[in-house]
């Protein structure tokens, strides 16, 4: 049984040092794409299959998500990249569940044995990356709604109070960073245990429970980012008024 908190070195290229957790990353955005070239090459209006329909149904799901919280115009406008999070993040905690994923080892540059795969979300620089993005376009959303001057007043209003919307801004990184890692994380060890003790019927139980919580993660994720986005594309208080 192997647990570390920091993801473990596969190999390096120059200075780029790769680790299984991008290893992972790598291998869900090819099955991703595979799945979206195969969904291009079968889509049609007339009979739609059962992987259209499964494709159009989540795509659906999260759409919904979006216009129901921000509103049909900025719901539309922020799906793009909601909907990617949301995939994205749920793929690669499902994937991760998946048999025999930590216990397939190769033998890294200083001569130790350590997994080839880790789940993605399971390492923080991901969901660190991730939160960057969001609490990013939450920023560039609440400058292009209410230009600069107009965004800078919603942060000091009142001025008292500028400080702790700064460090609120701010602090949404570490939340939806954090709250992604640890619960990832800790599934993963959770999972990895119960696999060496019980190797069998009880890790089966878990798997369930796992993949009900890296939905559940995928989705507090996501809603979150809307919600971020739709505060700070709101109207002005004054406009609001």
């Amino acid at each position: 049984m192997h647990i570390t908190l920091a993801p473990e070195p596969i190999f390096q290229v120059g200075p780029l040092v790769v680790t299984n957790t991008m290893v992972t990353s790598a291998l869900v955005v090819l099955i991703l794409s595979v799945v979206a070239v195969i969904y291009r090459s079968v889509i049609t209006a007339e009979k739609p299959g059962r992987f259209q329909s499964v494709v159009e149904w989540v795509l659906g799901y999260v759409l919904g998500l979006c216009e129901q919280t921000a509103g049909k115009a900025l719901g539309r406008r922020i799906f793009p990249l909601v909907a990617t999070f949301f995939i994205f993040i749920l793929s690669a905690n499902w994937i991760g569940l998946l048999p025999g994923f930590h216990f397939i080892t190769v033998t890294n540059s200083e001569g130790f044995a350590v997994p080839l795969l880790r789940s993605a979300n399971s390492d923080w620089n991901m969901t660190a990356a991730l939160a960057l993005v969001a609490v990013v376009t939450v920023q560039v959303m609440g400058v292009r709604e209410h230009g600069v001057k107009g965004y800078l007043k919603e942060l000091a209003t009142p001025p008292l109070l500028a400080p702790i919307h700064v460090v609120s801004e701010l602090s949404h990184v570490i939340s939806l960073s954090g709250r992604l890692f640890g619960n990832i994380f800790g599934g993963e060890v959770l999972m990895l245990v119960m696999y060496t003790l019980v190797p069998y019927v009880v890790p089966a139980v878990f798997i369930g429970l796992e993949m009900f919580f890296g939905f559940i993660q995928a989705l507090i994720f996501t809603v979150l980012t809307i919600v971020y986005i739709a505060l700070a594309a709101a109207p002005a208080h004054e406009e609001a008024a």
